[in-house]
């Protein structure tokens, strides 16, 4: 199934919502750190049997994330009765399908792996964009993974053969449905948001590439990203920070908004990228929207080089629920000025 999403559609939704009803809710109690982690146990648990995209798992996932958004009062972009959008995923990509017990065994010919977007309309500016995202696949199984899985360099148990994948990315997932919960409640969203959780990510990001197809993207005006914001970097490098932050001025104006919001983060919450040599910038979905010139990064926690990066060890318990709530709040915060229009970056 192929879909479109166009921005008549999207101005549609102001007919759909009653925006100016929303109500100002506090942020401390939507974005918790038990709130946080409710989610991540259930995104990360055995039953999604590592979310790899193209499996009825990841489909599974998918729905639950849809399930998500329209709880927190969103609804589904435009004209569309769904929150799910599919697309084929190239065989000739990322996938390797081990030997199985059955002679004559073959592959499948065809895979359909699915985005999850949605919406709250915006008023006076709904025509200008705003997207929240975060990838919801991880790598899959032992069994049924992608060929360039990392070699493991955690400790897992021998009987362990699922990559959970909490971190990466069932923590940006999480922070994005809290972020649309978080929204939901707030006055003056004057632009409209997108909310989306893509697939693919892991595969080259296939989701997000697909997406920026169907866009009409001189109507995006900034793309915040979120991936492996679970962990920290280290115990005293307790921050998030902006993938390719040089190549726009989105940083300093997160910073500015979080400073007046919430001065007790600081004005220098948000770190410039720590891992150049790494080029993080383009191994997110950010990188697909960056190509088109919009300005477009991903807040990251975790070291590229973290050890449970890719691992079987990636579970629930490695992540640092209380850091990872500031995270998102902060987030939140910083973009206040996206959302109502008064920021719009370079």
């Amino acid at each position: 199934m192929q879909y479109c999403i166009r921005l008549c559609f999207i101005i549609s939704l102001c007919c759909q919502a009653a925006i100016g009803k929303a109500q100002s809710v506090s942020i401390d109690s939507i974005i918790t750190d038990s709130s946080l982690k409710a989610l991540v146990q259930t995104l990360a648990a055995d039953s999604f049997q590592g979310r790899l995209s193209g499996t009825k798992k990841a489909t599974e996932a998918a729905r639950f994330i849809s399930e998500e958004f329209k709880k927190a009062g969103t609804l589904p972009p435009g004209a569309n009765k769904d929150y799910l959008f599919s697309y084929d995923l190239p065989l000739e990509g990322g996938y390797r399908f081990m030997p199985m017990p059955i002679f004559n065994f073959q592959p499948p010919s065809k895979l359909i792996a699915y985005n999850v977007v949605a919406a709250l309309a915006g008023t006076s500016k709904a025509n200008e964009i705003i997207i929240f995202s975060a990838h919801l696949d991880h790598i899959g199984t032992k069994r049924n993974s992608i060929y360039y899985q990392s070699p493991e360099r955690g400790n897992p148990e021998e009987t362990d053969y699922i990559f959970n994948g909490a971190n990466d990315n069932a923590s940006g997932i999480s922070g994005l449905i809290h972020l649309a919960r978080y929204f939901a409640q707030q006055p003056n969203r004057e632009r409209t948001i997108l909310f989306v959780a893509f697939s693919g990510e892991e595969e080259g990001l296939l989701g997000s590439k697909e997406l920026v197809k169907r866009l009409d993207i001189k109507t995006i005006k900034a793309v915040i990203n979120m991936d492996m914001i679970g962990r920290p970097i280290a115990a005293d490098q307790k921050y998030p920070y902006i993938s390719g932050d040089e190549h726009s001025n989105l940083i300093k104006l997160l910073n500015k908004k979080l400073t007046e919001q919430a001065p007790s983060y600081g004005d220098n919450y948000f770190k410039g990228d720590p891992f150049p040599k790494d080029h993080l910038y383009r191994r997110s979905d950010n990188y697909s929207f960056a190509r088109e010139n919009i300005p477009a990064h991903t807040v990251m926690c975790s070291s590229p080089h973290d050890m449970y990066y890719h691992s079987l060890n990636d579970e629930i318990e490695t992540l640092d629920y209380p850091f990872m709530a500031e995270v998102v709040k902060a987030i939140a915060l910083a973009s206040t000025g996206l959302v109502n229009g008064s920021d719009t970056p370079r």
